[in-house]
């Protein structure tokens, strides 16, 4: 039997963490290949949001650095929870929606699993990560709630 290949974005936030949970629930390591994806998202309004960046001091800064040192912080945390599943991980920086759409369909994926979008504020009035990929993706997209 083929593994189904999964790819899970995760913004680092507990919510999205909840993906992993209900991976676990419904497929076994021998069903699922599982590709962790976290997208660092750089914009003007990561200075204003915490979203961007979920529980960063503030002496922490913006330098890209920092971003990348977190995401792999947050993929590695996810890869734990995991333990003894098939894992890859990839951590990059791009405009989310848009990463996460062209990573599944470039890489052949079956499913995407993520949770409700967590964004807030301007953010949201903009449209939600969640939104433009369940709209756009081209396979089926689960969607985890809170």
């Amino acid at each position: 039997m083929q593994k189904l290949k999964i790819l899970v974005p995760l913004d680092g936030s507990e919510r999205s963490m909840h993906s992993l949970d209900w991976l676990k629930k419904y497929f076994s390591r021998d069903q699922a290949e599982i590709t962790l994806l976290n997208v660092i998202e750089v914009t003007t309004l990561s200075m204003l949001d915490e979203y961007y960046m979920p529980g960063a001091a503030p002496e922490e800064g913006l330098p890209y650095g920092t971003f990348s040192k977190r995401s792999s912080l947050i993929i590695e945390e996810a890869e734990k929870l995991l333990d003894g599943y098939d894992v890859a991980k990839l951590s990059t920086s791009g405009l989310s929606a848009d990463v996460i759409l062209s990573t599944a369909r470039e890489g052949g994926f079956d499913m995407i699993v993520m949770t409700k979008s967590s964004v807030k504020g301007l953010t949201r009035l903009i449209g939600s990560v969640t939104s433009k990929v369940v709209r756009d993706a081209e396979v089926a997209v689960v969607v985890i709630p809170e």
